[in-house]
């Protein structure tokens, strides 16, 4: 039998009482130990994707370009959750049961979510940048490294205000009903709970899809007109080269932003199900378990699919001797491709387009 649908019910304990954080979790052991191993393993690995993806945007000052800003962000708070989120979900999987408490269970539901919500909004925020650029190309010197930050910690104070509201009474930080990990009681049935649980599916779900979608659509079609509008012969703003190079980024945040998705969208349905079904009628544990674990891992999976798609980091970071010959004063030469050029053609728009490659 995977789960006893009968030990779920211990809402009725206080949070105070030992008891109701000491207790196994509802799931059969050695399935849950196996997804333990998992998360320990994905942290391992994401501490080292996304350190390595961070030290490259933090060490190459050429990377941190406006659309590299916004991942930047997205790999520091995958790291975060890497070094904290994910290990406590995983060994207290290992142990079958939650291990560190009331404490320990804020840290892991605000920290996830937190990045969940963070992610969401900076993969909007990068793909609006790209669809300016592409729609108003004359313009795209508007779109800094100065103002890109600005615009990451904002999205990222809005994130954290999110994440506060559960600490003032909208909803609360408890364990999940696999009681390996901690999240918001999406189970309870109390109306400011429900309340809170549809406005952010709403807001941090919904929105953020329905921006990603039409953005990253609009972005497509702008890019194969400039191409068609190139083979008739029409002067564009944008070189064919410009273009193709566009046309890669594209590719790498469609990527990304689908790997990012694939992965909490599981998660969001066995939500919404409990919502209107309630516990004793809704997802099973095993079903959550697994659900959220596949979603905490999003934090190894963002940034393992960039480096994937992204041949910009590739080039820097397997050609670590190269790019530092490239920047050293003696070898000014090694400026690169779009900014030499830019200087040379005297063209605003080529200086943006080292971006995501």
């Amino acid at each position: 039998m995977l789960f006893n649908q009968s030990i779920i019910n211990f809402k009725e304990l206080n949070r105070d009482d030992d008891l109701f954080w000491s207790q196994s979790a509802p799931i059969n052991c050695s399935i849950i130990r196996l997804f333990g191993i998992y998360l320990c393993l994905s942290s391992f690995i994401g501490i080292l994707s996304n350190g390595s993806l961070l030290y490259s945007f933090v060490r190459y000052k050429e990377l941190r370009s406006p659309p590299n800003i916004f991942v930047m962000f997205i790999t520091g708070i995958g790291l975060l959750a890497s070094c904290t989120l994910l290990p406590l979900t995983g060994t207290s999987s290992i142990y079958c049961q939650w291990l560190y408490r009331r404490i320990g269970c804020y840290i892991d539901g605000i920290i996830g979510f937190l990045y969940g919500t963070a992610s969401a909004y900076l993969l909007c925020a990068v793909s609006i940048s790209r669809c300016y650029i592409i729609i108003r190309p004359l313009n795209a010197n508007t779109i800094t490294v100065r103002k890109s930050i600005i615009a990451s910690c904002i999205v990222l104070f809005i994130s954290f205000l999110w994440t506060m509201m559960p600490l003032f009474g909208w909803n609360e930080y408890t364990m999940e009903v696999g009681r390996t990990s901690c999240c918001i009681s999406w189970y309870d049935r109390r109306p400011s709970y429900i309340s809170f649980t549809i406005v952010i599916f709403i807001f941090i779900y919904c929105i953020p899809l329905i921006i990603l979608i039409g953005t990253n659509t609009t972005t497509m079609i702008g890019l194969r007109r400039m191409r068609e509008k190139l083979e008739r012969g029409i002067q564009q703003s944008f070189s064919r080269k410009r273009i193709e190079m566009e046309r890669r980024i594209l590719k790498s945040i469609t990527i990304t932003t689908c790997g990012f998705f694939i992965t909490w969208t599981p998660y969001s349905v066995a939500v919404l199900i409990s919502i209107f079904l309630g516990e004793d009628y809704g997802t099973p544990p095993i079903i959550t378990s697994i659900s959220s674990i596949f979603a905490k891992s999003s934090a190894i999976w963002i940034p393992l699919l960039y480096i994937g798609t992204s041949t910009h980091y590739k080039l820097r970071f397997v050609n670590r001797i190269e790019l530092d010959a490239n920047v050293a004063p003696s070898n000014r030469v090694g400026l690169t491709g779009t900014k030499q050029m830019a200087r040379m053609r005297g063209n605003p728009h080529s200086v943006n387009s080292q971006s995501i490659q």
